[in-house]
């Protein structure tokens, strides 16, 4: 007797799970495999990159939560401008979290860096309803000015743009700094958060200050987050 099996396969030959079956829920260390590697950035991106030698991936429990600034204000904000921000996810069943940093190589290019990162919840249903509530949350803070209190320097953060597609909610950020004007402006940051089985994936796309038609890549403030975003939630479908 052949003993039924949990895949079936395609045409080209590349094994599919069976129609009948729900997706497992994604659990610990496999949801590293959610995050882009440089080939695929470079692929969305047309520009290339290195790992950011200065923030180091990382993977773990909820104590992998980031909390660069306690003492922002509205602390509500505070998790449209950070990703994976640890006070935007305490009142969450956050299980597994995973991150990497990204910095772009070679000469001038249209985006500066990329941090990503996933978390996953017990089920689905936790993973919607939470994406539900930071929906709720960016849309109340659309408009808003975000304070960043860091040492000598300190940020202000201006969201705007907040809108929901797809299932990615997504928003432009203006960090303004005191070098702002030597920069040449406010540095725009593009933020995006996907939902897909039981993961949220997290993006941050930052951009360059002042944009010349030679800086490389296609990189585009309003869509290139979202089409990260989208990348890795096609991963979680594959993984699931």
């Amino acid at each position: 007797m052949i003993a039924a099996t949990a895949c079936t396969q395609t045409a080209g030959g590349t094994a599919q799970p069976a129609p009948n079956l729900k997706p497992r829920p994604l659990t610990g260390s496999a949801i590293t495999q959610v995050l882009l590697d440089d080939a695929a950035l470079t692929g969305i991106l047309n520009q290339s990159f290195e790992r950011d030698t200065g923030v180091s991936a990382w993977s773990g429990g909820p104590e992998k939560l980031r909390h660069p600034f306690d003492s922002a204000t509205p602390a509500d904000c505070l998790g449209v401008a950070v990703l994976l921000d640890q006070r935007a996810y305490q009142s969450s069943s956050v299980k597994d979290v995973a991150g990497a940093s990204w910095r772009h190589t070679g000469e001038a290019a249209k985006v500066q860096g990329v941090i990503e990162g996933v978390t996953t919840l017990p089920t689905a249903a936790d993973a919607a309803a939470l994406f539900t509530k930071f929906s709720a949350q960016w849309s109340r803070c659309d408009g808003t000015t975000l304070s960043l209190p860091a040492g000598e320097i300190g940020f202000t953060d201006k969201i705007a743009d907040v809108r929901v597609a797809n299932s990615v909610l997504a928003a432009t950020v203006s960090i303004y700094s005191s070098y702002s004007e030597l920069l040449g402006g406010p540095m725009p940051d593009a933020r995006a958060i996907g939902v897909r089985g039981n993961c949220l994936v997290e993006v941050d796309a930052m951009f360059s200050s002042g944009h010349h038609p030679s800086d490389q890549g296609s990189g585009d403030i309003n869509t290139s987050a979202v089409n990260i975003a989208h990348a890795m939630m096609d991963k979680v479908s594959g993984l699931s």
